[in-house]
């Protein structure tokens, strides 16, 4: 159920490579809550000044996805995409609440990519999230399709409007399928200033997980040429003389060689671990990579999530748990 391959959200990963650095001023969320509630004000004048035609969409229902499809260009309102989104980022058999903390975190996502944007039609791409269609969610779930399609349909409608604010405003939720033990925090970013809300989190259900401890086997050879290219080098470069630095968690933030770095997320990606979480042991000739968790460990674990749900947690509580300082809010 958990054995799958994945980093988690998408979009978060440019955040987590060195070069992807942002400036961030000392008063960004105190001038973007300003415009967040302007347009908030705008849209609550727009709504309430006069009727509201039948019909006629308010809160996140305003929002659409745009995407091409052999038609062109498409445009899937915001919560029916919402459904093939937590199609594609869950595993099978997900609990109810752990479901609908999923859909309040992808429409978060959304949301804050429209106000980064300043539009409500949101690019699919850009949302870094695959979503389902019809066809792939009968492909992927058979028999099931019709009981599991009705969980995701009922986790987004039962959450509507419902996002996650950070001091006022709807703010990118990173997640991933298990962690090493315990989440990690926003120093584990090149860009921490701009991810307060980030912290560590204890997610110890997550060791017993069946694919907690993976492990790879690579040549001296093959690991060289992958360091080599990371680090566009012009020769082979011996692990042991690059120099690797860890957080609190145990994941890899960044390996460092002749002056120049990359962080552990673009060295799980180019050798295709599960995971930064990662221990190199020698052995002859080869390198035993022994990893924990399953994706960045940024976030909501889903693992964590769904064994809440199983303990009696609701779906505030689950997101609540894994973003303290937030605040759960319809939009």
């Amino acid at each position: 159920m958990y054995s799958k391959n994945t980093a988690g959200s998408g979009r978060f990963m440019k955040h987590i490579r060195i070069n992807g650095k942002r400036t961030v001023s000392k008063g960004k969320y105190l001038w973007k809550a300003v415009l967040f509630c302007v347009g908030a004000l705008l849209l609550y004048d727009s709504f309430h000044e006069r009727d509201v035609e039948e019909g006629e969409e308010t809160g996140t229902g305003r929002y659409v996805v745009v995407r091409e499809s052999l038609a062109g260009q498409e445009e899937v309102p915001l919560e029916e995409y919402l459904i093939g989104a937590l199609a594609g980022s869950l595993p099978d058999d997900f609990s109810p609440q752990a479901c609908r903390a999923q859909a309040v975190v992808l429409r978060t996502n959304a949301v804050c990519l429209a106000n980064e944007t300043g539009t409500i039609r949101i690019d699919y791409q850009s949302l870094g999230q695959k979503s389902l269609t019809m066809g792939e969610m009968r492909e992927k779930w058979g028999d099931g399709y019709e009981e599991q399609y009705e969980a995701m349909k009922s986790a987004v409608n039962d959450t509507k409007n419902q996002i996650v604010l950070y001091e006022g405003i709807p703010v990118e939720l990173p997640f991933f399928l298990l962690s090493a033990g315990h989440t990690r925090d926003a120093s584990a970013l090149p860009v921490k200033e701009t991810f307060p809300y980030l912290q560590s989190v204890d997610c110890g259900e997550d060791v017993f997980a069946d694919a907690y401890e993976q492990e790879r086997v690579m040549g001296e050879r093959e690991l060289g040429i992958a360091l080599a290219e990371m680090f566009e080098a012009d020769t082979e470069i011996f692990w042991e003389d690059t120099e690797a630095v860890y957080d609190h968690a145990g994941y890899m933030t960044e390996i460092g060689w002749n002056g120049k770095r990359i962080s552990g997320e673009q060295f799980r990606e180019k050798t295709g671990l599960p995971s930064a979480c990662i221990t190199m042991e020698k052995d002859g000739r080869n390198w035993r990579i022994l990893t924990k968790g399953i994706g960045h460990g940024l976030g909501m674990s889903l693992y964590t999530a769904n064994d809440m749900a199983k303990s009696g947690k609701d779906y505030r509580e689950i997101l609540k748990y894994f973003f303290p300082d937030c605040e759960i809010a319809k939009n």
